[in-house]
């Protein structure tokens, strides 16, 4: 999806402490005041740097971080590689800014509230939330708005730099479905407006990372035929029913079928 970028909407509060920009869709990469956050040289840090941007609106324990990270070391071992995590964070955070960033409450730690922190976790999710509700009251113009905006921010899996660290994995699967629905939704609405064009590189993407949508083979297909390029969606009915068949041992639905039959037939009877 489109890689533009979009104005940040800081928190409404005032904050006395620096900015924070986060960036978990895809590569991670954090700006405090503008200034790039080094989360590239050790793996540790940029882990637990990650967490807790991530779960930054409650305090995350002592606890919680080592049965995570650490789930099977003896405790003491498992507190002292904490403790080396927690110091690289803070010193990466303090190489871009004096302000304090990271604080810790006995034993829990969270991003200080002095900070205007935006994760465009949470800006994605909003936008998801802000279509369906446009959708619901009929606002196709915002709902596209939400989506379109939505799929910029997506610029790929959640934490896409360690797509084998375990704590990421439920929230990388979730947010993949929101994008895949979203995306769907904006394709639905654009067909509807007859906007086929910008309809085209949305569902091909959506196939790409989900290629057993039959759903989206379908208006993908309804796409190409719209826009004059019947040899293309009889070639995406094909590539649906290959599939299907590699992945499942299935073929294509009937309304899958029906629509190949009636684009067949148009092409024949041109010809």
């Amino acid at each position: 999806m489109s890689t533009a970028t979009l104005s940040h909407r800081w928190p409404a509060s005032v904050h006395s402490g620096p900015s924070l920009s986060a960036r978990l869709l895809g590569s991670f990469r954090v700006t405090l005041d503008g200034r790039r956050v080094d989360t590239v040289s050790s793996r540790r840090t940029r882990n637990v740097m990650a967490y807790l941007l991530s779960h930054r609106r409650i305090p995350v324990s002592r606890d919680v971080l080592m049965d995570v990270f650490w789930p099977s070391a003896d405790p003491d071992a498992a507190r002292n590689s904490l403790h080396v995590a927690l110091t690289g964070v803070r010193r990466e955070l303090r190489r871009a800014s004096q302000a304090p960033v990271l604080q810790r409450s006995h034993d829990t730690y969270r991003v200080a509230d002095t900070v205007a922190v935006w994760v465009d976790v949470e800006d994605f999710e909003r936008r998801c939330a802000e279509g369906r509700r446009a959708e619901r009251t009929g606002d196709v113009d915002t709902a596209v708005r939400a989506y379109e905006a939505a799929g910029q921010l997506y610029e790929g899996d959640f934490f896409a730099d360690d797509p084998y660290a375990d704590w990421a994995q439920p929230t990388r699967d979730a947010l993949r479905l929101l994008a895949v629905d979203s995306q769907t939704r904006l394709v639905g609405l654009y067909v509807h407006r007859g906007e086929f064009g910008p309809a085209v590189p949305v569902a091909r993407w959506i196939l790409a990372n989900d290629p057993c949508n039959e759903p989206a083979h379908r208006q993908l297909m309804s796409c190409y035929a719209a826009t004059g390029h019947v040899h293309l969606a009889l070639g995406q009915y094909r590539q649906c029913a290959d599939v299907l068949w590699s992945t499942f041992r299935v073929g294509p639905a009937r309304e899958t079928r029906r629509l190949y039959e009636q684009l067949w037939g148009g092409e024949s009877a041109a010809v």
